[in-house]
């Protein structure tokens, strides 16, 4: 999915999943079902992306130590084949 996609797919999901209501409900009684929802759709999100947010963070920490990983990362590795 591209960017755009996932952005407009979320956009949608959280402006039709939540009622509007004209009123704050000061006991709480429809804040907490719709922060669950909003937690339930960020951890979603998360484990989807995982891989990709863990590859970003590591790399990020990388430039600030002002060092390369000693392994290639899986895309730049090549397919060696192995003598017989």
């Amino acid at each position: 999915m591209r960017r755009s996609q996932v952005v407009l797919f979320t956009t949608l999901f959280f402006l039709l999943g939540v009622p509007a209501y004209a009123y704050g409900d000061p006991t709480g009684g429809s804040l907490l079902p719709f922060l669950f929802s909003m937690l339930a759709a960020i951890w979603a999100m998360f484990l989807i992306f995982a891989s990709r947010i863990r590859r970003g963070v590591a790399g990020f920490m990388a430039k600030l130590r002002g060092s390369k990983p000693d392994e290639p990362v899986a895309s730049e590795a090549r397919d060696e084949t192995i003598p017989s």
